[in-house]
Protein backbone atom coordinates (compact mmCIF):
# COMPACT_ATOMS: atom_id res chain seq x y z
CA UNK A 1 0.00 0.00 0.00
CA UNK A 2 2.83 2.37 0.85
CA UNK A 3 4.61 1.64 -2.42
CA UNK A 4 1.46 2.46 -4.34
CA UNK A 5 1.20 5.88 -2.65
CA UNK A 6 4.84 6.66 -3.34
CA UNK A 7 4.55 5.55 -6.95
CA UNK A 8 1.55 7.71 -7.82
CA UNK A 9 1.68 11.44 -7.20
CA UNK A 10 -1.10 13.94 -7.80
CA UNK A 11 -0.87 14.21 -11.57
CA UNK A 12 -2.04 10.66 -12.43
CA UNK A 13 -5.28 11.37 -10.55
CA UNK A 14 -5.70 14.64 -12.44
CA UNK A 15 -5.07 12.80 -15.71
CA UNK A 16 -7.60 10.16 -14.70
CA UNK A 17 -10.18 12.85 -13.99
CA UNK A 18 -9.44 14.59 -17.31
CA UNK A 19 -9.80 11.31 -19.20
CA UNK A 20 -13.09 10.52 -17.44
CA UNK A 21 -14.38 13.99 -18.31
CA UNK A 22 -13.45 13.55 -21.98
CA UNK A 23 -14.94 10.08 -22.32
CA UNK A 24 -17.92 10.93 -20.13
CA UNK A 25 -18.71 13.87 -22.42
CA UNK A 26 -18.61 11.67 -25.53
CA UNK A 27 -22.20 10.53 -25.04
CA UNK A 28 -23.69 14.01 -25.05
CA UNK A 29 -21.51 14.84 -28.08
CA UNK A 30 -23.01 11.85 -29.89
CA UNK A 31 -26.47 13.17 -29.07
CA UNK A 32 -25.59 16.61 -30.44
CA UNK A 33 -24.03 14.95 -33.49
CA UNK A 34 -27.28 13.12 -34.13
CA UNK A 35 -29.76 15.94 -33.53
CA UNK A 36 -27.82 19.22 -33.29
CA UNK A 37 -29.45 21.59 -30.81
CA UNK A 38 -32.95 20.56 -31.90
CA UNK A 39 -35.23 18.81 -29.43
CA UNK A 40 -37.08 15.95 -31.07
CA UNK A 41 -36.59 17.30 -34.56
CA UNK A 42 -35.36 15.50 -37.67
CA UNK A 43 -31.93 13.92 -37.07
CA UNK A 44 -29.01 15.45 -38.93
CA UNK A 45 -27.75 11.94 -39.70
CA UNK A 46 -28.42 8.47 -38.42
CA UNK A 47 -26.28 6.63 -35.90
CA UNK A 48 -24.52 4.46 -38.47
CA UNK A 49 -23.43 7.52 -40.43
CA UNK A 50 -22.27 9.29 -37.28
CA UNK A 51 -20.21 6.31 -36.11
CA UNK A 52 -18.57 5.92 -39.51
CA UNK A 53 -17.73 9.63 -39.77
CA UNK A 54 -16.35 9.71 -36.23
CA UNK A 55 -13.91 6.87 -36.87
CA UNK A 56 -12.95 8.19 -40.30
CA UNK A 57 -11.96 11.56 -38.82
CA UNK A 58 -10.15 9.95 -35.88
CA UNK A 59 -8.25 7.63 -38.22
CA UNK A 60 -7.19 10.48 -40.48
CA UNK A 61 -5.78 12.55 -37.63
CA UNK A 62 -3.87 9.52 -36.31
CA UNK A 63 -2.49 8.48 -39.72
CA UNK A 64 0.73 10.57 -39.47
CA UNK A 65 1.46 8.96 -36.08
CA UNK A 66 0.75 5.50 -37.52
CA UNK A 67 3.47 5.93 -40.17
CA UNK A 68 6.11 5.81 -37.42
CA UNK A 69 5.06 2.32 -36.30
CA UNK A 70 4.32 0.50 -39.56
CA UNK A 71 7.68 -1.13 -40.20
CA UNK A 72 8.57 -4.66 -39.21
CA UNK A 73 5.08 -5.89 -38.32
CA UNK A 74 4.16 -9.45 -39.29
CA UNK A 75 0.83 -10.74 -40.59
CA UNK A 76 -0.41 -11.87 -37.17
CA UNK A 77 0.25 -8.44 -35.72
CA UNK A 78 -1.66 -6.75 -38.54
CA UNK A 79 -4.54 -9.16 -37.94
CA UNK A 80 -4.63 -8.29 -34.25
CA UNK A 81 -4.50 -4.58 -35.10
CA UNK A 82 -7.43 -5.07 -37.47
CA UNK A 83 -9.45 -6.64 -34.65
CA UNK A 84 -8.53 -3.74 -32.41
CA UNK A 85 -9.46 -1.16 -35.04
CA UNK A 86 -12.65 -2.63 -36.46
CA UNK A 87 -14.04 -4.58 -33.48
CA UNK A 88 -12.60 -2.33 -30.78
CA UNK A 89 -13.34 1.06 -32.36
CA UNK A 90 -15.46 1.08 -35.52
CA UNK A 91 -18.23 -1.34 -34.52
CA UNK A 92 -18.73 0.15 -31.01
CA UNK A 93 -18.75 3.69 -32.43
CA UNK A 94 -21.58 2.73 -34.78
CA UNK A 95 -23.50 0.78 -32.13
CA UNK A 96 -23.30 3.53 -29.51
CA UNK A 97 -24.46 6.24 -31.90
CA UNK A 98 -27.19 3.99 -33.33
CA UNK A 99 -28.48 3.17 -29.84
CA UNK A 100 -28.54 6.84 -28.87
CA UNK A 101 -31.12 7.54 -31.51
CA UNK A 102 -33.53 6.33 -28.80
CA UNK A 103 -31.68 6.04 -25.50
CA UNK A 104 -30.61 8.95 -23.26
CA UNK A 105 -26.91 9.73 -23.36
CA UNK A 106 -26.67 9.23 -19.57
CA UNK A 107 -27.96 5.64 -19.86
CA UNK A 108 -25.40 4.98 -22.59
CA UNK A 109 -22.68 6.24 -20.27
CA UNK A 110 -23.81 3.95 -17.46
CA UNK A 111 -24.02 0.85 -19.66
CA UNK A 112 -20.54 1.63 -20.98
CA UNK A 113 -19.30 0.57 -17.53
CA UNK A 114 -19.90 -3.07 -18.57
CA UNK A 115 -16.63 -3.04 -20.54
CA UNK A 116 -14.38 -4.41 -17.73
CA UNK A 117 -16.94 -7.13 -17.01
CA UNK A 118 -16.89 -8.30 -20.63
CA UNK A 119 -13.10 -8.10 -20.57
CA UNK A 120 -13.03 -10.68 -17.77
CA UNK A 121 -15.72 -12.89 -19.31
CA UNK A 122 -13.84 -13.11 -22.61
CA UNK A 123 -10.50 -13.56 -20.85
CA UNK A 124 -11.96 -16.63 -19.14
CA UNK A 125 -13.57 -17.96 -22.32
CA UNK A 126 -10.73 -17.31 -24.76
CA UNK A 127 -7.58 -17.49 -22.66
CA UNK A 128 -8.54 -19.60 -19.64
CA UNK A 129 -8.08 -16.83 -17.09
CA UNK A 130 -8.83 -18.03 -13.56
CA UNK A 131 -11.45 -16.00 -11.67
CA UNK A 132 -12.08 -15.65 -7.94
CA UNK A 133 -15.40 -15.92 -6.18
CA UNK A 134 -15.73 -12.15 -5.74
CA UNK A 135 -15.21 -11.67 -9.45
CA UNK A 136 -17.98 -14.15 -10.26
CA UNK A 137 -20.25 -12.25 -7.89
CA UNK A 138 -19.22 -9.02 -9.62
CA UNK A 139 -20.07 -10.46 -13.04
CA UNK A 140 -23.54 -11.47 -11.88
CA UNK A 141 -24.13 -8.16 -10.11
CA UNK A 142 -23.01 -6.16 -13.13
CA UNK A 143 -25.32 -7.98 -15.50
CA UNK A 144 -28.26 -7.67 -13.08
CA UNK A 145 -27.69 -3.93 -13.01
CA UNK A 146 -27.46 -3.82 -16.79
CA UNK A 147 -30.72 -5.73 -17.18
CA UNK A 148 -32.33 -3.30 -14.78
CA UNK A 149 -31.17 -0.31 -16.83
CA UNK A 150 -32.29 -1.96 -20.05
CA UNK A 151 -35.78 -2.62 -18.68
CA UNK A 152 -36.53 0.97 -17.63
CA UNK A 153 -39.08 2.98 -19.59
CA UNK A 154 -38.31 6.31 -21.21
CA UNK A 155 -40.36 9.49 -20.83
CA UNK A 156 -42.93 8.19 -23.34
CA UNK A 157 -43.34 4.87 -21.50
CA UNK A 158 -41.42 2.78 -24.04
CA UNK A 159 -38.69 0.22 -23.30
CA UNK A 160 -35.90 0.06 -25.91
CA UNK A 161 -34.46 -3.42 -25.49
CA UNK A 162 -32.87 -3.49 -28.95
CA UNK A 163 -31.06 -0.18 -28.49
CA UNK A 164 -29.83 -1.16 -25.03
CA UNK A 165 -28.71 -4.51 -26.45
CA UNK A 166 -26.56 -2.62 -28.97
CA UNK A 167 -24.72 -0.97 -26.08
CA UNK A 168 -24.15 -4.29 -24.35
CA UNK A 169 -22.77 -5.70 -27.61
CA UNK A 170 -20.54 -2.64 -28.01
CA UNK A 171 -19.03 -3.17 -24.55
CA UNK A 172 -18.42 -6.82 -25.45
CA UNK A 173 -16.46 -5.55 -28.47
CA UNK A 174 -14.38 -3.41 -26.13
CA UNK A 175 -13.75 -6.45 -23.95
CA UNK A 176 -12.56 -8.52 -26.90
CA UNK A 177 -10.30 -5.72 -28.11
CA UNK A 178 -8.66 -5.31 -24.70
CA UNK A 179 -7.92 -9.05 -24.55
CA UNK A 180 -6.38 -8.94 -28.01
CA UNK A 181 -4.16 -6.02 -27.02
CA UNK A 182 -3.03 -7.79 -23.85
CA UNK A 183 -2.34 -11.17 -25.44
CA UNK A 184 -1.34 -10.43 -29.04
CA UNK A 185 -0.03 -6.87 -29.19
CA UNK A 186 2.24 -6.61 -26.16
CA UNK A 187 5.25 -6.05 -28.45
CA UNK A 188 3.72 -2.93 -30.07
CA UNK A 189 3.95 0.43 -28.25
CA UNK A 190 0.62 1.55 -26.83
CA UNK A 191 0.40 4.72 -28.92
CA UNK A 192 1.34 2.71 -32.01
CA UNK A 193 -1.55 0.32 -31.39
CA UNK A 194 -4.06 3.16 -31.19
CA UNK A 195 -2.65 5.00 -34.21
CA UNK A 196 -2.36 1.95 -36.47
CA UNK A 197 -5.74 0.51 -35.50
CA UNK A 198 -7.57 3.79 -36.09
CA UNK A 199 -5.66 4.65 -39.26
CA UNK A 200 -6.55 1.36 -40.95
CA UNK A 201 -10.25 1.99 -40.34
CA UNK A 202 -10.26 5.52 -41.77
CA UNK A 203 -10.74 4.62 -45.44
CA UNK A 204 -13.42 1.90 -44.96
CA UNK A 205 -15.29 4.15 -42.53
CA UNK A 206 -15.11 7.10 -44.93
CA UNK A 207 -16.36 5.00 -47.83
CA UNK A 208 -19.15 3.65 -45.64
CA UNK A 209 -20.19 7.19 -44.74
CA UNK A 210 -20.34 8.20 -48.40
CA UNK A 211 -22.17 5.05 -49.54
CA UNK A 212 -24.72 5.35 -46.74
CA UNK A 213 -25.73 8.80 -47.96
CA UNK A 214 -24.05 10.72 -45.15
CA UNK A 215 -23.11 13.74 -47.28
CA UNK A 216 -26.65 14.15 -48.56
CA UNK A 217 -28.10 13.82 -45.08
CA UNK A 218 -25.91 16.62 -43.76
CA UNK A 219 -26.10 18.95 -46.77
CA UNK A 220 -29.68 20.16 -46.39
CA UNK A 221 -30.07 20.14 -42.60
CA UNK A 222 -30.18 23.45 -40.66
CA UNK A 223 -28.32 21.88 -37.70
CA UNK A 224 -25.49 20.50 -39.87
CA UNK A 225 -22.77 22.87 -38.59
CA UNK A 226 -23.51 22.16 -34.94
CA UNK A 227 -23.64 18.42 -35.63
CA UNK A 228 -20.34 18.37 -37.51
CA UNK A 229 -18.58 20.43 -34.84
CA UNK A 230 -19.71 17.90 -32.22
CA UNK A 231 -18.51 14.97 -34.34
CA UNK A 232 -15.12 16.58 -34.96
CA UNK A 233 -14.70 17.09 -31.21
CA UNK A 234 -15.86 13.51 -30.63
CA UNK A 235 -13.37 12.14 -33.17
CA UNK A 236 -10.31 14.21 -32.40
CA UNK A 237 -10.70 14.73 -28.65
CA UNK A 238 -13.06 11.94 -27.52
CA UNK A 239 -11.40 9.24 -29.62
CA UNK A 240 -7.86 10.05 -30.82
CA UNK A 241 -6.64 12.29 -27.97
CA UNK A 242 -8.43 10.23 -25.31
CA UNK A 243 -6.70 7.05 -26.46
CA UNK A 244 -3.33 8.76 -26.16
CA UNK A 245 -4.25 10.00 -22.68
CA UNK A 246 -5.28 6.48 -21.70
CA UNK A 247 -2.02 5.03 -23.02
CA UNK A 248 -0.03 7.66 -21.10
CA UNK A 249 -1.95 6.80 -17.93
CA UNK A 250 -1.25 3.08 -18.33
CA UNK A 251 2.43 3.78 -18.98
CA UNK A 252 2.86 5.91 -15.87
CA UNK A 253 0.69 3.78 -13.55
CA UNK A 254 -0.80 0.35 -14.34
CA UNK A 255 -3.79 -1.22 -16.04
CA UNK A 256 -5.80 -1.54 -12.80
CA UNK A 257 -5.33 2.13 -11.91
CA UNK A 258 -6.13 3.26 -15.45
CA UNK A 259 -9.24 1.06 -15.68
CA UNK A 260 -10.68 2.81 -12.63
CA UNK A 261 -11.68 5.57 -15.06
CA UNK A 262 -14.72 3.34 -15.64
CA UNK A 263 -16.11 4.39 -12.24
CA UNK A 264 -15.97 8.10 -13.03
CA UNK A 265 -17.20 8.18 -16.65
CA UNK A 266 -20.89 7.58 -15.74
CA UNK A 267 -20.83 10.55 -13.36
CA UNK A 268 -19.94 12.91 -16.21
CA UNK A 269 -22.45 11.21 -18.51
CA UNK A 270 -25.16 11.67 -15.86
CA UNK A 271 -24.19 15.32 -15.35
CA UNK A 272 -24.41 16.17 -19.06
CA UNK A 273 -27.66 14.24 -19.42
CA UNK A 274 -29.13 16.18 -16.49
CA UNK A 275 -27.90 19.49 -17.95
CA UNK A 276 -29.56 18.59 -21.25
CA UNK A 277 -32.87 17.86 -19.52
CA UNK A 278 -32.90 14.11 -20.12
CA UNK A 279 -35.61 12.19 -18.32
CA UNK A 280 -33.88 10.20 -15.60
CA UNK A 281 -35.25 8.80 -12.36
CA UNK A 282 -33.86 7.21 -9.22
CA UNK A 283 -34.11 3.71 -10.78
CA UNK A 284 -31.51 4.79 -13.35
CA UNK A 285 -29.14 5.90 -10.60
CA UNK A 286 -29.75 2.77 -8.52
CA UNK A 287 -29.21 0.31 -11.37
CA UNK A 288 -26.19 2.32 -12.54
CA UNK A 289 -24.73 2.00 -9.05
CA UNK A 290 -25.36 -1.77 -9.16
CA UNK A 291 -23.40 -2.01 -12.42
CA UNK A 292 -20.49 -0.04 -10.96
CA UNK A 293 -20.51 -2.20 -7.82
CA UNK A 294 -20.18 -5.26 -10.01
CA UNK A 295 -17.32 -3.67 -11.95
CA UNK A 296 -15.54 -2.87 -8.69
CA UNK A 297 -15.81 -6.48 -7.50
CA UNK A 298 -14.44 -7.69 -10.84
CA UNK A 299 -11.48 -5.30 -10.65
CA UNK A 300 -10.66 -5.91 -6.98
CA UNK A 301 -11.56 -9.63 -6.81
Amino acid sequence: MTDRKIKYGAWPYLLLLLLAAVWGSSFILMKIGLFGWSDGGRPVMNGVQLGLLRICLAGLVMAPVALRYMRGLDRKTWGALAVNGFVGSLVPAVLFAWAQEQLPSAVAGMLNALSPIWTLVLAVGLYGTVVRGKQVAGLLLGFVGALGLMSLKDASGAVHWASAGMLVLATACYGLSINVVRNRLSHVPAIGISALALAMTALPAGLGFLLSGGVGAVADHPQAKVSLMAIVALAWVGTAAALMLFNALIKKTDVLFASSVTYVIPLFALFWGWMDGEWLGWPHVIFGAVVLSGVRLVAKG
